[in-house]
């Protein structure tokens, strides 16, 4: 599935990824950077995504064709994203299916079933 990194997180986040041969984009190359949540939704409504966000919104919200990471850390550094989050991002993003959830913190990850 492709990813879609959320304008909470930065740009370079979706450039390592791809680097790493993670198909991601960031809602700023997008043009998508000034939009409300819901647009989001609808604009990625009918595709197998997996989005990335800071956005507790997301978590409980969104549609039924996406996988959910929510990063629960409170500001992340730049060193944090490159070190921690990346680093957990490429083992989990790879096994993820349409519905789950992932909640990524500092500490943990834990990947929830859609029911």
């Amino acid at each position: 599935m492709k990813v879609v990194i959320d304008n909470n997180l930065p740009r370079s986040l979706a450039r390592l990824l791809t680097q790493n041969g993670i198909e991601a984009i960031h809602v700023i190359d997008q043009e998508l950077s000034d939009v409300s949540d819901d647009v989001l939704r609808k604009t990625f409504a009918k595709q197998e995504i997996v989005f990335v966000s800071r956005d507790a919104d997301f978590w409980t919200n969104h549609p039924p064709d996406w996988a959910i990471v929510w990063i629960a850390i409170h500001n992340p550094t730049l060193a944090q994203i490159k070190e921690s989050i990346y680093k957990k991002l490429t083992k989990v993003i790879p096994t993820l299916q349409p519905g789950q959830r992932v909640l990524l913190a500092t500490d943990q990850i834990r990947i929830f079933e859609e029911k």
